[in-house]
């Protein structure tokens, strides 16, 4: 009965992929909207990234009948400068006009450096960065994800910039995130941006219908509430799938727990009462049918939400933009929430911090040009530059930098209460994992054989401890940590 089961749900799984592949996608090729699936993802190593993972942002290749695009400031004069190369992946419309714009204002202003960035596709990124590794191409600095800093450190990939910039630009950063840009004292990133991965997302339209005033605060009012509210067309909740629960769970993992699935000298695992309670909370989801038995769409898509198919879902803050833009009548009648925690303290961490850094790379030549307009660009004395990124994409981001953070609440005034939320979520955040991705897919595993009953609870948490140890064996991680 347990494979016949595990047959059926890998059926389902590679039917819905399919569908999504072959079907309309949350990318923005040519819409001008930014790319709902934004969020930078886990990934294995610098050089061996895990496919399951959405690494590449979401965004597509544009149709063969689309117009390639074409830099609007092409062919202009800037004072005489040292050119500069950055490379950044093409994230969407609003990703590549805005960034093109700063570089086009910087030059401008003739501070000694002409900067040059070229955008490209996700699919091509890894290909692209390990050969010009290997043959000592690479541009000045570079867009990277947060996960990738203690990797990337540990194997000489980047070089600090603290003996390139003024500290202030480090001590506006937020505490969170400085600790995540920082190793050994010494900072290797500026960040661009926060994206919690889980917000909850609620029809406020039909909580007052089924006589709710607030969303759910534990997960036995959102087991509750999905289950009451739901109805033949509608479903409860839409959740992460299984695939996605290795990456978008890591804060909620360590806001239940207190910790990751092994211990901070990665020389065991900690699969322990709190991931008990996480397996079981999943199982009780799909057993009562709070959540439909199988995604109606990938997680990074608020689609579901959008077309009116949930009463909720979890999905990661990038959604907001997708949302006003693309269903503005659901937005209407939309409520943003922190995630329901176990016991309802709401001030613990329930998302993983994801988003886009600079890095700089070790061998740079040049590497004062690129610390110089990056200076520029995040400078808190002129916020309004990096923090006009978050007016275009509806503040569905946060900003690593409290100057900017401040700047750009006051120009989502006073009615813009998700706001406040995403900005609370991303303070106390998750910063993304170190340890192998192996790792986060087996504790996905054990949410999955619980919550589908291809395993009893028990054994499936003693056969999880005992494959993670497995892992840590196989792959010598004991005092590995590259944090550390």
């Amino acid at each position: 009965m347990k494979n016949t089961k595990r047959l059926l749900a890998l059926f389902l799984a590679l039917a819905l992929m399919l569908a999504v592949l072959t079907g309309c996608s949350g990318g923005d090729s040519g819409s001008g909207k930014e790319s709902s699936a934004s969020a930078s993802a886990p990934e294995e190593s610098e050089s061996a990234p895990d496919e399951s993972e959405p690494a590449d942002s979401g965004e597509e290749e544009a149709p063969e009948d689309e117009p390639i695009h074409v830099n609007p400031y092409e062919g202009t004069e800037y004072p005489e400068g040292e050119e500069i190369v950055l490379w950044s992946q093409s994230m969407g419309d609003i990703w590549v006009d805005f960034f093109e714009k700063s570089v086009h204002e910087y030059n401008l202003e003739g501070r000694g450096y002409t900067i040059r960035e070229e955008f490209i596709a996700g699919s091509a990124w890894d290909e692209r960065i390990a050969a010009a590794r290997a043959s000592d191409t690479c541009p000045t600095a570079y867009i990277q994800s947060y996960n990738h800093i203690p990797t990337g450190v540990k194997e000489g990939y980047y070089g600090a910039f603290d003996d390139y910039m003024d500290s202030a630009v480090f001590d506006d950063m937020l505490p969170i995130v400085k600790e995540m840009v920082s190793i050994g004292g010494k900072t290797y990133a500026i960040p661009l941006l926060c994206e919690p991965s889980m917000v909850l997302y609620y029809r406020k339209d039909l909580l007052q219908k089924g006589n709710y005033t607030q969303p759910p605060k534990t997960w036995q009012e959102l087991i509750d509430m999905a289950n009451a509210l739901k109805t033949d067309e509608v479903f409860g909740l839409e959740i992460p799938g299984f695939g996605d629960m290795g990456w978008s769970t890591w804060g909620m993992q360590f806001g239940n727990t207190g910790h990751g699935p092994i211990n901070d000298n990665w020389d065991a695992p900690l699969i322990d009462d709190g991931y008990r309670d996480m397996a079981l909370f999943f199982k009780e989801l799909y057993d009562t049918g709070a959540v439909p038995e199988q995604p109606l769409a990938g997680y990074t898509d608020i689609k579901p939400f959008g077309q009116g198919d949930v009463v909720f879902q979890i999905c990661g803050s990038w959604a907001v933009t997708d949302l006003i833009n693309t269903y503005p009548e659901v937005w209407e009648n939309t409520g943003v929430a922190v995630v329901p925690t176990q016991d309802g303290n709401l001030d613990k961490t329930t998302a993983t911090i994801g988003g886009w850094v600079y890095v700089l790379d070790s061998k740079a030549e040049k590497p004062e040009g690129a610390a110089d307009y990056l200076s520029w660009l995040v400078s808190s004395e002129n916020p309004e530059r990096l923090g006009q990124y978050y007016v275009d994409v509806e503040f569905a981001k946060a900003s690593p930098f409290a100057s900017i953070a401040a700047w750009a609440a006051e120009q989502a005034g006073d009615g813009a209460e998700y706001v406040d939320v995403i900005n609370r979520i991303s303070s106390y955040g998750q910063p993304e994992a170190a340890y192998p991705w192996d790792i986060s897919a087996r504790v996905a595993s054990l949410f999955e054989d619980v919550a589908m009953g291809y395993d009893d609870i028990d054994n499936a948490l003693k056969t999880c401890a005992e494959d993670i140890q497995q892992l840590i064996d196989d792959n010598n991680l004991p005092g590995t940590d590259p944090r550390k």
